[in-house]
């Protein structure tokens, strides 16, 4: 290090070699100042001013940028939403109290994933660090480092699948508290971090070396999130879970649910370790760990959120337009991250489920309950958030008054809940609010003694109320009361010494004086002593007037440091209830989550749904959530229909725009809404529970990973059919469309007949096609059947019903739509010559069975009902549409009703309910 460096610059130079990872930000008196890269970085990225001044080692113009300290508030979140991560330098000691350089020391880095600052958060969302240990199976390790170095035996490098890794996968919020844990335990585990990743939406995720270090898991990881690499080292295996219980101060994690699970215990271990390092302080308000499994919760993995727009939509990744918007009227903060999590990890138990829904249904029912509920949850703040500031040590005395303002809100709520209410779960988080008997003690300290309109720093006094303490009251009156004693001063000196113009001034080099001009000198009073002469006064003091100078400058100093002391204890006393806190904020999110979904049913005609165990889904009236609200002119709802005898899968043809992919995703969205405990757009709802979602809708290339549109739906594809089971939902659009028509048609109908045929018990789908000669497949296979989407031709105009009716369609209408979407009329002309040609040569044919058993070749055997049964609409209709009668209205129109006995109109009126499916 140059030694012609000052030693500000050392200190400088000597945190960025502890942290070269980091930007700077180096405390020099009002200023947090960067030095060399950091300063471009930190100018380039903050569009702010870069100077120079001095040098550097080198000898060059040390370049410079600096903010003031007061508004990092305002810069730093930009640097770590852009993935930065910053070391805060810090003046350790006060600048007038320094002997020599001021002591400086790095006292936190902040990095995406463990960002604390209200400042930090632009919503209500989780802000979770992510954490990931294992081996590759087979081989032995040290809870994913590999050796006692965290050194894998190839460089950290892995050929191997990532799935065919161990994982175990723990999320860590340090601003709520939240802690999570969980390990995968067979061969698909890559998928299932994979779809925890696109679940849990981490800001930053670790890694040990030899996860790192291949270049499959971390590139997939590092697509979705900033990661880094972070290994603990252990001597032991199992010192990873001494660590977590010294933490928790208990003696096993067997009621944490994780004893036995040595990636999901390192994985934690090291999110709380790294936690720790970055933070620099015990993080008392994390104070339990919960792990979970994707047994207890309907797996919706990454393409699916995608697919189904859950919380995000697929225009720009925002929340607009998505089923998390069209539910969130929550009015806390941990209401709206409580319902996210539930849409993103529905239940799988019916008894859990029906807790939810009897809660919901009781506070549907009673608007005044529900309206008392919410008004006094409006009040309530981030309560969660809160004691993690309070606790962390970096809250200010808002944070406080806030807490104050939400646990006095919380108070009737509770009572409310104790009173009135009768489902199992209402009560529940009752008792669990009156749990905390210290609630009301704890509000009422904060409200004796925080100012309610208190300053946002914590150094400049005004925070502690008058009244509250006797020593600060009375140093605020010396400080308060300066000028009235000096005006009371002077003129009882006036009237001592008989000078008229005498006064009473101050000035920061020599404090208080007593200032005679030279023509009134000689009546200056003996006791007076001279302080400073002047060209035409003389300057005195006395020592009374010496001594109250003494008081007055250093009773405010004494009252800024006295009300940070105040404040700091009671922060302290609050931070002992970390626990208590977090578990009112707990059940206030549920019971807001709860109120806010009976709120939504409400205002959007939602019904409660019935959950069963078996495979049935009966949907009357469904309409998609979303699209209800955004659609002009009305949505029409449809039925879906689902069983494991008849009806296990539903073949959807139909012209493109005519609301198939709709159709498919509102029947998903139900279950997903009633899954979560939510009621469901529908006039009656039956939701056999729907172990996971599959899609496969729409369709993108993956340029980066080097694969086409065709290959990604391939993939996509593969994951459904090797892990669909008999309970999960699969929704297919278009399969087989990216190659040619032999192609995707052969592969189409393999994937149909191979869902239908799965384990003997088939899996429940939708699947919607332009590959006509797929309905065929209903005479074949017994759990098929076709639906179609209606429509109407008025000449060249082609009128969308959007109502799915049973059969099937010849045609997709795909001219028709070309023509709305605007294409020269002289291609559409040619479009339909072609078009005709090809129907007159018959391209792709069917292989049928003819009545003597052989083979044949044919127009694939299908049902044509493109028309609605009974079209108020339709007028006629042209020859066209009258040689498409469905074989319902074939069969009706040979009917002689007047020569039928009863037992003989009984049974054709079975036979015709047979034909219509």
């Amino acid at each position: 290090m140059n030694n012609q460096m000052t030693p500000a610059m050392r200190q400088y130079y000597e945190a960025k070699q502890e942290y070269p990872d980091a930007l700077i930000f180096f405390r020099m008196g009002d200023f947090y100042e960067s030095f060399g890269e950091d300063a471009k970085t930190i100018a380039r990225e903050l569009e702010i001013t870069l100077t120079a001044r001095g040098k550097d080692k080198s000898g060059e113009r040390m370049p410079l940028a600096g903010i003031p300290y007061h508004a990092i508030d305002t810069y730093l979140p930009r640097l770590i939403n852009k993935g930065y991560n910053v070391a805060i330098c810090e003046q350790l000691e006060n600048p007038k109290q320094a002997k020599g350089v001021v002591k400086r020391g790095v006292v936190r880095v902040v990095t995406p994933g463990t960002a604390i600052d209200s400042s930090m958060f632009s919503d209500a969302s989780n802000n979770y660090l992510m954490a990931v240990a294992g081996r590759e199976s087979g081989k032995s390790g040290k809870g994913g480092n590999g050796d006692k170095n965290g050194k894998s035996g190839k460089g950290g490098k892995s050929d191997k699948n990532p799935g065919e890794m161990e994982l175990g996968v723990s999320f860590l919020d340090i601003s709520t508290g939240e802690f999570l844990t969980t390990q995968f335990r067979d061969s698909e585990n890559f998928e299932k971090l994979m779809s925890e990743l696109a679940r849990m939406h981490p800001a930053e995720c670790i890694l040990p070396p030899s996860l790192y270090g291949n270049p499959e898991l971390a590139g997939r990881l590092r697509d979705q999130t900033i990661v880094h690499e972070f290994a603990p080292e252990l001597s032991e295996p199992g010192e990873a879970g001494e660590m977590l219980k010294k933490h928790f101060g208990i003696t096993t994690l067997e009621g944490m649910g994780c004893e036995n699970l040595e990636f999901a215990v390192y994985s934690a271990w090291a999110a709380l370790e790294y936690a720790k390092t970055t933070q620099m302080r015990d993080l008392a308000h994390i104070n339990t760990l919960r792990t979970y499994s994707n047994s207890e919760f309907m797996v919706l993995d990454a393409i699916t959120l995608r697919n189904l727009e859950i919380v995000k939509n697929v225009r720009d990744g925002g929340n607009e337009n998505s089923l998390f918007k069209v539910l969130d009227s929550t009015k806390t903060p941990m209401g709206s991250r409580a319902l996210k999590k539930w849409l993103l990890k529905p239940l799988l138990s019916v008894e859990l489920i029906n807790r939810r829904l009897d809660a919901v249904e009781e506070l549907a029912g009673d608007a005044l309950l529900r309206y008392d509920i919410r008004d006094w949850l409006s009040e309530v703040r981030d309560i969660e958030r809160l004691v993690g500031r309070i606790v962390y040590g970096n809250s200010n005395a808002r944070d406080l008054v806030a807490l104050k303002k939400s646990l006095t809100a919380v108070v009737p709520v509770r009572d409310c809940l104790l009173e009135k209410t009768d489902s199992k779960l209402l009560e529940e988080i009752g008792k669990e609010l009156a749990a905390f008997s210290e609630l009301e003690t704890l509000a009422e300290l904060i409200e004796k003694g925080i100012a309610d309109e208190a300053p946002l720093t914590v150094r400049e006094g005004g925070m502690i109320k008058k009244g509250y303490n006797e020593e600060l009251d009375e140093l605020r009156d010396i400080a308060s009361n300066s000028k009235q004693w000096i005006a009371a001063f002077q003129q009882k000196e006036r009237e001592k010494s008989g000078i008229k113009s005498l006064k009473v001034g101050y000035n920061k080099v020599f404090g208080y004086y007593i200032e005679v001009t030279n023509a009134n000198r000689a009546q200056v009073p003996e006791d007076y002593i001279r302080k400073q002469t002047m060209t035409n006064a003389e300057r005195f003091f006395t020592p009374e007037l010496k001594e109250k100078e003494s008081l007055i400058l250093s009773a405010n100093e004494k009252a800024v440091a006295l009300e940070y002391e105040i404040f700091t204890k009671i922060t302290k006393t609050v931070a002992g209830y970390s626990r208590e806190l977090q578990q009112t904020a707990e059940s206030t999110g549920t019971l807001d989550v709860l109120a806010n979904l009976a709120e939504a049913s409400e205002n959007n005609n939602y019904v409660r749904p019935q959950l069963t165990e078996d495979c049935k889904i009966l949907i009357r009236d469904g309409r998609h959530p979303v699209v209800e609200n955004t659609v002009p002119g009305g949505f029409v709802p449809n039925d879906t229909e689902m069983d494991c005898k008849e009806k296990q899968f539903l073949l959807v043809t139909g012209p493109n725009m005519a609301g198939k992919s709709t159709y498919m995703r509102q029947s998903a969205l139900i279950a997903i809404m009633a899954q979560a405990g939510s009621f469901v757009p529908a006039s009656h709802a039956s939701i056999g529970t729907v172990d996971q979602v599959f899609t496969r809708i729409g369709a993108f290339d993956d340029l980066a990973s080097g694969q086409s549109t065709f290959m990604v739906e391939m993939v996509e594809l593969a994951n459904i059919l090797n892990n669909a089971s008999s309970k999960s939902l699969v929704l297919l659009d278009e399969i087989g469309r990216g190659t040619s028509t032999y192609d995707g048609y052969s592969i189409a109908k393999a994937v149909v007949e191979y869902l239908h045929n799965r384990g003997k018990v088939g899996v429940r789908a939708l699947f919607a096609t332009h590959y006509h000669q797929l309905t065929a497949l209903e005479e074949k296979l017994k759990r098929v059947k076709n639906y179609h989407i209606a429509v109407k031709e008025e000449g060249h105009e082609l009128v969308f019903l959007r109502k799915i009716v049973p059969g099937a369609t010849d045609r997709s209408y795909g001219i028709q739509v070309a023509r709305l979407a605007g294409v020269p009329e002289k291609v559409i002309d040619r479009a339909n010559e072609i078009l005709k040609e090809l129907e007159r040569e018959n391209l792709l044919e069917e292989a049928e069975e003819g009545e003597n058993g052989k083979r044949k070749k044919g127009k694939a055997a299908t049902r044509y009902t493109q028309m609605l049964l009974f079209d108020p609409g339709s007028g006629g209709g042209t020859q066209a549409q009258a040689n498409r009668q469905s074989p319902v209205e074939v069969a009706l129109k040979k009917l002689n009703v007047d020569d039928m006995t009863p037992l003989e109109a009984m049974n054709k009126l079975h036979e015709l309910k047979k034909l219509l499916g």
